[in-house]
């Protein structure tokens, strides 16, 4: 189950978002990028065949690579705890990598499954794995060991969606979905409404989730799979998905196609990659930044943030916005303020309803910086907009408050 980045809809962001376009990032690499992960704003990770595996530190600007295990496995997909401390690569030979220490070392782990495609954990001790002949395994002990069963699939896995050590989905090519409540020893068939080849499956919770496919196929359910729904519109389809809640949502595609939606998928905007090449995954570990990979060694970034640009020390724009950090935050953040002329500023944080729920500061700001903290305390958790106004500047920052 990909966590959830916020309990709220994000109601004043979609039209912000839209507009907003992917940076394409230097990996180093023309590898085939299958899937990535960050377990903060900083450090992520993403991996290929070969056993390649590429990391950041610097929040992409710069990535290394390393051959984990003399490059005899083929790595299909990486996914962490919530806590970023223990991590999964599934191969293709069947066994997977497992890190203890947020992907500083690895350790083979043997699973009984063969050709794995996809990891999902459910939380910091149970995580399932999926491969491409019928085969499943569900670890209750974070990736320790493992209990392997087949899903009696008529066709090739290619994602798996867990929210718990009994339930998870799984789905395949040729349109087919399975779904087992009893950790993995029986499964049953879901009926998709169509023979496309399903990519990329994300539950929400145990009722609510999507699966990007091909052939104009994105489908929905809040009933736990009993029905599900295609909301894609016209030109869209995915090899990957990550929705931050229920309504907000990216799919990415082939030929660098990225899909947004903020309303459940009534209707998707097309938001420019700045590449051609085709996606095969996307994340995004907080709801304004956001990764994806793909062919050619492609790597993408999304951020939502902060408005004000870099000036240098002059100021020639007048003021630098710094980052909330941290975001997410419980109970307190903080961030800096830096105004080049004294002046009335205004710095209010409002709710995914665009309510007023905390004025920071309303007067005059002398020129140079201003540390300001902001104080969730009494807040319920969600996703905020922080709102910055001058008289000589206008700008805002998303954080996102987690109990």
């Amino acid at each position: 189950m990909h966590r959830l980045v916020t309990l709220f809809s994000l109601c004043f962001l979609p039209a912000v978002l839209a507009a907003q376009t992917w940076t394409l990032q230097t990996s180093g690499t023309a590898a085939v990028l299958a899937d990535v992960y960050f377990i903060s704003a900083t450090t992520g990770f993403a991996v290929a065949d070969g056993g390649l595996l590429l990391s950041t530190n610097d929040g992409g600007a710069t990535w290394s690579s390393q051959i984990i295990g003399g490059g005899g496995l083929d790595f299909e997909g990486i996914d962490f705890t919530s806590s970023g401390i223990n991590g999964i690569i599934a191969t293709d030979g069947g066994p997977v990598y497992r890190s203890t220490d947020s992907g500083a070392t690895w350790n083979l782990v043997s699973t009984g499954a063969g050709d794995l495609r996809h990891v999902d954990w459910v939380d910091e001790s149970v995580v399932w794995v999926a491969g491409r002949d019928g085969d499943s395994a569900v670890s209750t002990d974070a990736g320790a060991t493992w209990t392997y069963h087949n899903t009696s699939s008529a066709d090739r896995t290619e994602s798996i969606a867990a929210v718990s050590a009994t339930e998870a989905w799984i789905a395949n090519r040729s349109g087919e979905i399975r779904h087992t409540t009893d950790g993995g020893v029986s499964w049953t068939t879901q009926s998709s409404g169509t023979g496309s080849d399903m990519k990329d499956i994300q539950m929400l919770d145990a009722t609510s989730g999507y699966i990007a496919g091909n052939g104009n196929v994105v489908l929905k359910t809040t009933n736990g799979g009993a029905s599900w729904t295609d909301v894609a519109t016209a030109g869209v389809s995915g090899n990957g998905l990550f929705f931050v809640d229920a309504n907000t949502g990216w799919v990415v595609a082939d030929a660098g196609q990225i899909w947004f939606t903020s309303d459940g998928g009534a209707a998707w905007a097309l938001q420019p990659s700045g590449t051609t090449h085709s996606f095969n995954r996307v994340h995004f570990p907080t709801a304004e930044d956001g990764w994806a990979v793909g062919d050619a060694g492609t790597i993408v970034h999304f951020y939502s943030g902060a408005t004000a640009t870099e000036p240098d020390a002059d100021l020639p724009s007048g003021y630098v916005l710094s980052r909330i950090y941290p975001n997410p935050f419980n109970p307190q953040a903080r961030f800096t303020l830096e105004v080049a002329e004294t002046q009335s500023v205004r710095v209010a944080i409002f709710d995914a309803l665009g309510r007023q729920m905390r004025i920071l500061h309303d007067g005059v700001i002398s020129a140079g910086s201003t540390d300001f903290v902001i104080d969730g305390s009494g807040l319920p958790s969600g996703l905020y907009l922080l709102r910055v106004t001058g008289e000589r500047l206008t700008t805002s920052q998303s954080l996102t408050l987690l109990r």
